[in-house]
């Protein structure tokens, strides 16, 4: 059995020999037994076991200050048999896990909050004032934004560039008088692929080639680019490298200490406690 996987534990449980690639190279193979999970760690990121952390599973830092009345109240969301009754705050400068086993009903609350999911009772509100529930639009405008579980059918837009994919929510604020400003598009899409880290060979590179990790950066830029004031993200983290995932997690911490509102959904339970404030 050939068995390919981001998780550690599942590798350590299962397998015998490990074999590790980077950038295309062969770069370790032996038993799995005599290799230390940091080593393992260690080769797939190409640096010094000295420079990766040595305790713990991910790169979130702790609690954050959150502010005392929530950015976000949902109240009481109900569709018929998939929610009912689900309420939740979310204040400024916090993360807020959401957990549950998939088909739980966590990837339909934030659609419902964000407006892709039609509700048959409960209301939503932002900074005090309500949204109109089962329209995308009128969340966005609120200041609501969603980075949803399937990147692939949901989030990228793979035949178009980089570049394209980040404006793509921009684009109204970013015209005049229906006229795109190109110098204005430059700015905001290199501003976000130094700040994401974003690998690629240029912003007119299509988002299909690139990995899942910088896929899931570019789709969080697209939505930075928003200047939201809540964050829903749904499985940031499946899917994609040890190295990208540290820095999906990393960037998750900065963004709550700058006061944005976050709803974390995720299937890794370290994840989920480590990363948020209340669950």
């Amino acid at each position: 059995v050939l068995y390919v996987s981001h998780r550690m534990d599942e590798l350590y449980a299962i397998c015998d020999t490990v074999t590790v690639l980077r950038d295309g190279r062969l770069v370790h193979t032996g038993p799995l037994a005599e290799t230390g999970r940091l080593q393992l760690v260690s080769l797939m990121l190409g640096r010094e076991t000295s420079e990766v952390r040595a305790e713990g599973v991910t790169k979130f830092t702790g609690s954050h200050d959150a502010g005392t009345q929530p950015v976000l109240s949902a109240r009481h969301l109900t569709r018929r048999h998939q929610l009912h009754d689900v309420s939740l705050d979310i204040r400024p400068g916090e993360v807020v896990g959401l957990g549950g086993l998939l088909g739980s009903g966590r990837t339909e609350t934030a659609k419902a909050i964000a407006g892709a999911l039609a509700l048959g009772a409960g209301e939503v509100t932002v900074a005090g004032q309500p949204v109109r529930t089962g329209s995308a639009a009128a969340a966005i405008r609120a200041g609501i934004s969603l980075l949803p579980e399937d990147r692939k059918s949901e989030g990228i837009v793979p035949g178009l560039s980089v570049r394209e994919n980040i404006a793509l929510a921009a684009l109204p604020r970013m015209s005049r008088f229906g006229l795109v400003s190109e110098a204005r598009v430059d700015a905001v899409v290199d501003t976000f692929m130094k700040r994401l880290r974003i690998k690629a060979a240029s912003p007119h590179q299509k988002v299909g080639e690139l990995s899942g990790g910088n896929q899931q950066k570019v789709l969080l830029a697209r939505w930075l680019a928003m200047h939201p004031k809540v964050l829903l993200l749904d499985e940031p983290t499946r899917g994609i490298d040890i190295g990208a995932k540290a820095e999906v997690q990393k960037l998750i911490d900065e963004l709550a200490e700058n006061g944005l509102g976050v709803l974390l959904i995720s299937s890794d339970v370290e994840e989920l406690i480590e990363g948020s404030d209340r669950v």
